[in-house]
């Protein structure tokens, strides 16, 4: 009981963020968006629609991943 427990704090984050993170990368490459905070000029309307984007999908992630987890945990009957 105890190792489940400890995977759940990593799983909460390790899912939403690989579907943020590829999901980001796929719908930009989708749309052509190229846009590099650290190596581009610093543009407000792209840096927003960059963490725009994470943001949304991490959310959407955090959702599938407590779902994925109550499913796992959910005893079988």
């Amino acid at each position: 009981m105890d190792e489940n427990q400890s995977n759940k704090p990593v799983l909460n984050f390790l899912i939403p963020f690989l579907v943020a993170y590829l999901g980001s990368k796929g719908i930009f490459y989708y749309f052509s968006f190229e846009y590099s905070v650290f190596s581009d000029a610093f543009d407000i309307q792209k840096l927003l629609i960059d963490l725009g984007v994470f943001a949304v999908l991490f959310y959407l992630g955090t959702i599938l991943a407590r779902y994925l987890i109550k499913a796992k945990s959910k005893p079988v009957q």
